[in-house]
């Protein structure tokens, strides 16, 4: 408010605020106008009035407050106090078509009042803080010259040229035109460095901080000017034996980087040598460790590489490594970059096969005991021939067989082992495989057993059992899971997993997580499969002992969360002990929203402090955190979801997110997949594809899912005779590619949404679009009637058991009979429930007498109303036959007997039988198998308590 104080003023102003606080507008105007004609006609009361007006209800006093408004920024002289500096900013905040006005204000306030550092400071941070860099840049620049003494405030210049010129949202003009300034400004700060360390008195522009340099460093790289990076760290001023550097590592690393990147080989080759170099000196050898990193081995590399013209540096090379070797047998680094040596002569002809898997056996026998070993032989492996990596992996298995008391070596043969007789042979016999998975259930018991005996407390409390974190030896059951979970021999294009593999896959996890309730890999992957199961409230449960926190939400969640929304979007029943999160669908969603929110709270809150620190790089990479939480395209689904859930439970959504689930601009992916266990070959699909519920939702699912919930809102404010914006562009739907099957969307996503772009065209017809004719919407509707009759068909109920959608969606514990509903029932179910609803809310508005719509051909919407009724009735009906189904054929021996001998018709050998028998315990089995078949039913009783 008034920067005076005196107490009669800020009373008059509290009443005016008690007015808009109230909603009162016309009150609020009415004492300001009061005082205004008493002579107090200020600046500050003018902006208030004008803001009023603004956000005054009635379209004519919104006009006049924009043109009071506007009439007030170009004021002259230019107003310059801050509150009505500060009035002005929050109206024209909400004013779409000014934003670069909001700026103007505060440069023509600030070459007013130069020495007003209040004034200044506080145009800075209006613009840094929303994001508006060029805003800022300029009000940065201000400061540097109307505070020449603040020496941070050249480097604020600096770092917001930067900003502007690295953000994607700048002009092609800007990003260049800020980009030069920046280079330049860098320049003249490297340049001003004195030449002699002990000049104590330089230029107050110059770099005097590691951080400043970092800075620069940021600069170049961002324009690829690597070379120059290179000649910095070499200069005597800035280079790396420099005061400001002093041989810091983090440089060592910059530098080498650099070289890699400006394809300078032969500087980069010397220089990673010399920093690799064994030393006779004592003090230079114990230093070597530190220097032992991957980013140096990989430059060396590399340069070998491209130095084809200098073939001697293969044999330099390999001998340079075998010295590190020799000085530190363990580095794990040491011996990969020998096999990649070793790999490069193979590759020239220079090396024989025999040398690389000799190379190969020698990192093994190093490094057998580490689990990391697999990932790294692997990594070597990659594009290599069938026999190479079968030579390989049975050099590996033929050293540790034989030693059955040394666990982790036996694990990383076996997981050679997989990648060898496994991953990408579509032929792989079921005698490979079930061969695979009795050794590893073997192993496991046997270990475990090994370890109670070792210590025997543990036999006898199973609570510090239960207390355990994961161990090593648990990847004996997850391969063993694993090695059952390939697709299908008909469908591996689609690498779909067989419903019985996941249920035995599932029953040997939960097998593990009872001595290893923890084990991070084995959680994420059994979630997966109860997703796939449709066993959603296990799913759930099993979400909630991974303990998702902060990011995670962005990168970990969308493991349980993607379609969650129609696959299990009711409560599942509560857990004892358990919080909402772990059995209320909807508490675990506004758990993960609530974490963007207060995340962008915090950075926010810390980005001033950054640039007092002056620590630029880390609040370089603060505020790209800050954008990718922002655009975070998992924020999007979840809002999008949530709200979808809401409607399916109530009929329609709150009000809260709208503004992140219909928000267009690009979206930034950072959903990771790394935490899953993989022992595929490089050039086959990731493991955790054949887990998914679905394509991986992108920009284009985002599309149709705005849509969708555009859709509901339309109606909503139908219904409550809200204004509706009838300027509203529908997406095509060539351009969502939903003709495309392997896109983000599932078929039943395609089919959903072809329909509600013909519902949408008709509720804005509703509104009082004039953008289709009713011939038009007749042709929409007669679109919906059609695909509700093919619904009819896909639902119909054959011998009173089997429909077409049935049969396709469900397990089968006996050949030819549905038993129970896989995620993709409960998919296409609740999509279509949704569709539904909204037809239903259509069928409601056009019924109300007194309602202002557009009216809609009424013989049209009896038969559609009819069908709706038909439609909904079919998803009952279809549910409880399938919950009668559930009943009759999923005893819990017929599951019990899935997870021991797998499929009815399949011939399992007899060894793998015993083994599964003697591992899995016979209790714990029985309730696997009956929270199972509970989950189930509780699934299909959430599809019964749906309404229209």
């Amino acid at each position: 408010m008034s920067s005076s104080n005196d107490a009669v003023f800020l009373r008059r102003n509290n009443q005016i605020q008690d007015a808009i606080d109230s909603q009162n507008m016309k009150q609020a105007l009415q004492l300001i106008e009061k005082r205004m004609k008493k002579g107090e006609n200020t600046q500050f009361l003018k902006a208030w009035k004008a803001n009023i007006l603004f956000n005054h209800a009635d379209e004519t006093h919104k006009k006049k407050g924009i043109t009071e408004t506007l009439e007030l920024c170009n004021a002259n002289p230019p107003i310059s106090d801050l509150d009505s500096l500060d009035v002005l900013h929050r109206t024209l905040q909400k004013m779409d078509d000014h934003t670069e006005l909001r700026s103007v204000i505060w440069e023509r306030a600030a070459k007013a009042k130069p020495q007003d550092h209040a004034l200044q400071m506080r145009w800075f941070k209006f613009g840094y803080e929303a994001g508006d860099w060029k805003s800022a840049q300029k009000a940065a620049m201000s400061l540097q010259k109307n505070f020449p003494r603040e020496r941070k405030y050249y480097f604020w210049a600096i770092f917001l040229c930067y900003l502007v010129s690295d953000d994607a949202a700048s002009s092609d003009m800007d990003r260049k035109l800020f980009g030069t300034l920046a280079y330049r400004f860098a320049q003249k700060a490297v340049a001003d460095v004195p030449s002699n360390p002990a000049e104590l008195l330089s230029s107050p522009r110059a770099i005097q901080t590691a951080e400043e340099l970092l800075l620069v460093i940021r600069i170049l790289q961002s324009q690829g000017r690597w070379t120059e990076i290179v000649q910095v760290l070499d200069s005597e001023k800035t280079g790396l034996s420099s005061r400001i550097v002093n041989n810091d590592r983090s440089f060592m690393l910059v530098k080498v980087v650099g070289l890699g990147a400006a394809e300078l080989w032969e500087d980069g080759y010397s220089y990673v040598k010399s920093l690799l170099a064994v030393s006779e000196d004592e003090a230079e050898r114990s230093t070597l460790h530190e220097r032992d990193n991957w980013k140096y081995w990989n430059l060396l590399i590399l340069a070998v590489r491209r130095l084809e013209s200098s073939p001697e540096l293969l044999s330099d090379s390999q001998q340079h490594i075998e010295k590190f070797i020799e000085f530190s047998p363990k580095s794990r680094n040491a011996h990969i970059a020998l096999m990649d040596i070793v790999l490069t002569g193979f590759k020239r002809g220079e090396r024989t096969e025999d040398d690389l898997v000799v190379a190969c056996q020698r990192y093994f026998d190093q490094h057998k005991h580490k689990l990391y070993a697999f990932k790294d032989l692997r990594g070597l492996l990659e594009t290599r021939d069938d026999a190479l990596i079968h030579r390989v992996a049975q050099s590996c298995m033929d050293s540790v067989e034989g030693k059955p008391d040394d666990a982790i070596p036996l694990i990383n043969a076996y997981k050679l082992q997989y990648c060898d007789r496994i991953s990408g042979k579509s032929n792989a016999s079921k005698s490979i495989i079930e061969t695979l998975v009795r050794n590893c259930l073997y192993f496991y018991d046997a270990f475990t057993l090994l370890g109670k005996t070792k210590d025997p407390k543990k036999e006898s409390q199973p609570d510090t059992a239960s207390a355990m974190e994961s161990r090593p030896t648990d990847d004996f059951c997850i391969i063993a899971a694993m090695a059952l979970l390939q697709p299908n021999p008909a469908d591996l294009a689609s690498e779909k997993v067989s419903n019985t593999a996941l249920i035995r896959a599932a029953g040997i996890l939960e097998h593990l997580l009872i001595d290893s309730p923890h084990n991070y890999e084995a959680i994420l992957m059994l979630i997966r499969i109860y997703v796939l199961l449709g066993a959603g409230s296990i799913a759930l449960r099993w979400f909630g002992k991974l303990s998702v926190k902060q990011m995670q939400y962005d990168s970990v969640a969308h493991n349980l969360f993607t379609r969650f929304a129609t696959i299990h979007p009711h409560p599942a029943p509560p857990i004892e002990g358990g919080e909402y999160k772990d059995f209320e669908p909807q508490v675990a969603f506004i758990g993960a929203l609530d974490f963007y929110r207060s995340a962008n709270f915090t950075i926010k809150n810390s980005l001033i402090k950054g640039l007092d620190d002056g620590t630029y790089v880390n609040l370089d990479d603060t505020i790209e955190l800050q954008r990718r939480i922002g655009d975070s395209i998992c924020r999007r689904m979840w809002a999008l979801d949530l709200r979808r859930m809401q409607r399916i439970r109530k009929g329609n959504h709150l009000a809260l997110h709208e503004d992140v689930a219909q928000d267009t601009s690009p979206a930034q992916d950072q959903r990771k997949y790394d935490a899953f266990m993989n022992l595929e070959r490089c050039d086959q699909s990731p493991f955790e594809h054949r887990l998914r519920a679905g394509p991986v939702p992108r920009e284009d699912w985002l599309a149709s899912a705005r849509l969708t919930d555009r859709l509901f809102s339309v109606l909503e404010s139908i219904g409550s005779q809200k204004p509706v914006v009838l300027k509203l562009e529908l997406p095509e739907i060539g351009k969502l590619s939903l003709s495309q099957t392997d896109a983000d969307h599932t078929v039943a996503e395609i089919d959903a949404t072809k329909i509600h772009v013909e519902l949408l065209k008709v509720a804005m017809f509703m509104a009082g679009s004039k953008a289709h004719t009713s011939t038009e919407i007749e042709t929409s509707l007669g679109e919906v009637e059609h695909w509700l009759k093919v619904k009819r068909e896909d639902l119909a109920l054959k011998d009173t058991k089997k429909s077409c959608l049935i049969m396709r969606t469900t397990v089968e514990f006996i050949p030819g009979t549905p038993g129970a509903p896989t995620w993709e029932y409960f998919h296409v179910i609740w999509t279509l429930v949704e569709t539904l609803q909204a037809l239903w809310n259509i069928f409601d508005l056009d019924s109300r007498k007194a309602a202002k719509t557009a009216k809609l051909p009424a013989e049209q919407m009896k038969r559609l109303n009819t069908l709706v009724r038909e439609v909904f009735e079919d998803v009952r009906s279809n549910t409880r036959s399938l919950k009668q189904s559930l009943t009759e054929s999923a005893t819990l021996s017929t599951l019990i007997d899935m997870v021991k001998r797998g499929d009815a018709t399949d011939e399992y050998e007899k060894p793998l039988q015993d083994v599964l028998e003697k591992a899995l315990d016979e209790s714990a089995l029985e309730l696997f198998c009956g929270e199972l078949r509970e989950s189930w039913e509780d699934a299909l009783d959430g599809v019964l308590t749906a309404r229209l």
